[in-house]
């Protein structure tokens, strides 16, 4: 694809959109355009008005609700209130949008030339609208129209009673009643929880292996007294560990095996056993003693949870767990661009459970794993897509494309601060314990304090050391629930303030439509006689389209940065 095809020409954009096995092909021209795969020329029938585009980041996280994009068409030969009453919609039909260059109403560019824009599906459509024609429709191209209602637990995470015949609401144990767990939900597990790091001394720490993470809940009974075998689920899928470490509520614990079993509806399910004397390890733990007695397990002296689905061991890599919610969204999003950022992501470890069949799985990985990562989550031509962050390459940054300040690419604003709060001071919490529903550790960069006190949980920074000469104390404290790992701990703390702490900045451009191939999370270097800046490394936070020009946003590296890190 050449982008300087757009030089001297006119930019057309080409909305398809797929409704009952049929696609429909609008354009902000008449053009037709050949399949060079099918051999066929397809004919966009016009009818499109310069959409409304535009696109930003949160700037590292996720801003992907923001950047919906509203369109107006009629569709020839459809009488949508006719539809409506057959109970057929345009509602969650796929739609694309791209760009190709024009010049007398023609094209050279075939439809596997075409860049893409935007992929999603139609939302909120309005018919029947008085005035206008029977196939005029109003609607929004969204791809989030699915993620409030996708959860990462479902039913089958439920125990009950017609799952597991030995289990009975009341059973008699050790000669009293017990509460069994009907309607509780077995949880699902991932990662190693259960080691925590503490301070020995100045210079030291230790490694306490002590933790009570997951619940676990008793599904049968047999016997009593000393000859009482219980038997309790751990995880309601299988898991990569063949040992398992359970707590009671005192501090008991024994140590046995893992096994699989499934349930009466075919679901599998990972538990373990306790018989007296009958198991690998056994440090004074009581089996039960009422029904308001709880089990708790750590996994951190085996294998772990769930199954990496794209690496080895249990599912703890941030890649592999953002792959694994993605697929189960029904979402578009460019898979090829994840799998390129696996090793990268992986970096990031996380452990924990979930047992609230409540919980959407869009909001919890953006919560609990997208806003630590050092990547910016973006609706991409491929549907959700990850950029990362400019300043967190493990190698030497190469630009994507080279760009010298023309009036085709024109600065129309200084250089200014981009809103978002300085931080030079960061205390991260993380190991939290489900039995006490507090965080075990935490770990502090701190700029304050001289070398002599620094020790694996709390550490200088020479970035949040020149942060606190220019701006003074800025501090943060940030909760991590399903963080373990003290390497993960340290990097999200200080990723935190490599971005935030010496105030980020950035420019505003007025582009022609050839520069329409820039994408949100892009990499560029700029030469600006303008700024004085020569082969300045930016990145593209925001991007959209009006009068028929660009508008980007560029937020500049700081050369600081580079000196110091």
């Amino acid at each position: 694809m050449i982008y300087d095809d757009f030089l001297d020409n006119q930019v057309c954009f080409l909305l398809t959109v797929d409704w009952m096995g049929k696609p429909f092909r609008f354009s902000t021209i008449v053009l037709d355009v050949k399949d060079t795969i099918t051999n066929q020329t397809y004919t966009y029938e016009g009818g499109l008005s310069d959409p409304d585009f535009s696109q930003s980041t949160s700037f590292t996280g996720v801003n992907v609700e923001g950047n919906n994009i509203n369109l107006e068409l009629v569709f020839p030969d459809v009488d949508w209130v006719a539809e409506w009453l057959q109970g057929r919609t345009l509602s969650q039909s796929n739609c694309t949008l791209a760009m190709i260059p024009t010049s007398n109403m023609k094209t050279t560019y075939t439809e596997q030339d075409k860049i893409l824009l935007y992929t999603g599906k139609v939302t909120d459509p309005i018919i029947g609208t008085p005035d206008k024609p029977k196939g005029h429709v109003v609607f929004s191209m969204s791809n989030d129209t699915t993620v409030s209602s996708s959860k990462i637990m479902d039913s089958s995470f439920e125990i009950q009673v017609y799952n597991f015949p030995g289990l009975d609401q009341r059973a008699a144990a050790i000669g009293r009643m017990i509460q069994y767990p009907v309607g509780k939900y077995a949880p699902l597990v991932f990662g190693t929880p259960g080691t925590y790091p503490v301070r020995v001394n100045n210079t030291g720490i230790e490694f306490i292996n002590k933790a009570q993470v997951s619940p676990v809940y008793t599904i049968d009974t047999t016997g009593s007294g000393i000859g009482l075998t219980a038997v309790y689920i751990i995880a309601y899928h299988p898991v990569k560990a063949s040992t398992v470490r359970v707590w009671d509520q005192s501090g008991g614990n024994f140590k046995n095996t893992i096994r699989t079993a499934l349930d009466t509806d075919g679901n599998l399910y990972s538990y373990t056993t306790y018989t007296l004397g009958g198991v690998i390890e056994d440090n004074s733990y009581v089996p039960a003693l009422d029904e308001d007695q709880t089990f708790w397990a750590s996994w951190d002296e085996d294998s772990g949870g769930y199954p990496a689905p794209y690496s080895t061991g249990s599912m703890s890599g941030a890649g592999d767990i953002c792959l694994f919610i993605l697929e189960s969204l029904g979402l578009s999003y460019d898979r090829g661009a994840w799998m390129g950022l696996l090793n990268n992501l992986n970096l990031y470890r996380f452990a924990g459970y979930i047992n609230d069949p409540n919980v959407l799985a869009w909001d919890w990985l953006q919560e609990n794993i997208l806003q630590w990562l050092p990547i910016e989550v973006v609706q991409g031509p491929l549907g959700l897509t990850p950029k990362m962050h400019l300043y967190f390459f493990s190698s030497k940054l190469e630009p994507q494309f080279h760009i010298l300040e023309s009036g085709q690419f024109e600065v129309v604003t200084g250089i200014q601060p981009l809103d978002i709060a300085t931080v030079n001071k960061v205390t991260c919490k993380f190991c939290y314990q489900g039995q006490f529903d507090t965080f075990a550790t935490s770990v502090t960069i701190d700029p304050t304090i001289p070398s002599s006190k620094q020790n694996p949980l709390l550490l200088q920074d020479n970035i949040a050391a020149v942060s606190y000469q220019k701006y003074g104390l800025k501090e943060e404290i940030i909760e991590c629930p399903f963080v373990w790992d003290l390497d993960t701990a340290i990097r999200i703390a200080k990723d935190r303030i490599k971005v935030r702490a010496l105030g980020p900045v950035g420019i505003e451009i007025k582009a022609f439509p050839r520069y329409g191939y820039l994408d949100i999370g892009d990499i560029i270097s700029f030469t600006s006689t303008t700024l004085g800046l020569e082969k300045h490394l930016c990145q593209v936070i925001s991007k959209s389209w009006s009068d028929n020009q660009w508008s980007f946003v560029l937020y500049l590296e700081d050369s600081t940065i580079n000196r110091i890190r």
